[in-house]
């Protein structure tokens, strides 16, 4: 009788079990949030990679770099040769001396595959930035909000 009685219970608490992953599965699936949610867990280390790679570079002046992080598909990028990249930053009075991530939100897929082909995921990337002006040699705090792309698997700054 005790046997019964477990091997039901088992089979009872089993099955609730099931039911919730399902239930779980089809949330992630179905719902947008959850979705993205998890995908962000999993994209966050690597945006957050791309954009210490960046600022690391700015800071250190290793325009190829800088230029290199960049995305292809960014209107700059389109309209600008890396000579046209490298008088633009050379005239440049500002520095950037320090970063903090303040948040990486607002991943999302590219809706718009006609005007971005090469894009396959975008995300909102805000960022306290202290500038350095050469040319006064004064320094501000500024706060940015930058888009970064995924494009061929890899995220750059938009």
């Amino acid at each position: 009788m005790d046997g019964e009685r477990t091997h039901a219970r088992t089979l009872i608490l089993s099955g609730a079990a099931a039911a919730a992953l399902c239930a779980l599965v089809a949330a992630v699936l179905v719902f947008e949030r959850p979705r993205y949610f998890l995908e962000m867990l999993y994209e966050r280390p690597r945006i957050e990679q791309a954009l210490h790679t960046y600022f690391a570079a700015e800071m250190k002046g290793d325009l190829d770099t800088v230029y290199g992080c960049l995305a292809p598909s960014s209107i700059y990028r389109q309209n600008h040769t890396y000579e046209d990249f490298i008088a633009d930053m050379s005239s440049n009075p500002s520095k950037i001396v320090r970063y903090t991530i303040v948040d990486i939100y607002g991943l999302r897929p590219n809706h718009d595959p006609q005007s971005y082909p090469g894009v396959e995921r975008f995300a909102q990337v805000e960022v306290d930035v202290t500038l350095e002006y050469r040319d006064t040699n004064t320094t501000a705090e500024c706060n940015f909000c930058f888009t970064f792309l995924r494009e061929g698997g890899r995220w750059f700054k938009g």
